[in-house]
């Protein structure tokens, strides 16, 4: 097992990973019916096959793991928060988002509801009703840093929030699995 931060580019990725939920829990989460055979698409082919309007999401889960991951295909459908309502009711989502370098979101949900959420635009800690452990984990990576003599040139904020949520949560993939293809469902676009 190894990190997302090796595999995933910095300038455009959305991953969102649930713990606590089996694939079929999360599928009908999302509101995806579908059967035992899924399309299956590599980290760089399933945009060209499945079009840039869809929400789509490639779906791994690494054996012996409590988190099962999603990554969108193109956008960032899955970081959205009445998505992560969704998928964290009776359990936990984590998700990390990051656009064409310009910002990175990271946000937290358990039980049904949003309690950490940060954007890196914005330079403050997270927020919401229970924001510590975000915000230790995204302090340890070098963020928040009150004196920017301090912060390192050429900081990748991408690369250091996915880090700290890897570390802090304990996400481990396996690289080639991630990279290549996995099974990719389209989600409806109104979650309800």
């Amino acid at each position: 097992m190894d990190r997302l931060s090796e595999v995933l580019s910095s300038e455009e990725f959305c991953v969102t990973a649930v713990r606590g939920l089996s694939r079929q829990d999360v599928l009908g989460r999302l509101g995806v019916t579908a059967g035992e055979e899924l399309p299956e698409y590599r980290i760089d082919n399933g945009a060209e096959h499945l079009g840039m309007d869809a929400w789509a999401v490639r779906l791994y889960e690494p054996p012996g793991s409590e988190w099962f991951y999603l990554f969108d295909v193109n956008g960032h459908e899955g970081a959205s928060h009445k998505a992560l309502r969704r998928l964290s009711q009776g359990a936990e989502a984590v998700s990390v988002w990051s656009l064409l370098m310009s910002t990175t979101h990271v946000t937290q949900a358990r039980d049904g509801e949003i309690v950490a959420t940060c954007s890196t635009w914005l330079f403050e800690p997270a927020s919401g009703p229970d924001p510590d452990r975000l915000n230790g984990a995204l302090e340890r990576a070098g963020f928040f840093r009150e004196d920017e003599d301090e912060s390192e040139e050429g900081f990748d904020d991408a690369r250091a929030a996915l880090e700290a949520v890897e570390e802090e949560f304990h996400w481990r993939v396996e690289p080639g699995a991630v990279e290549g293809p996995l099974p990719t469902v389209i989600v409806p676009v109104h979650l309800g």
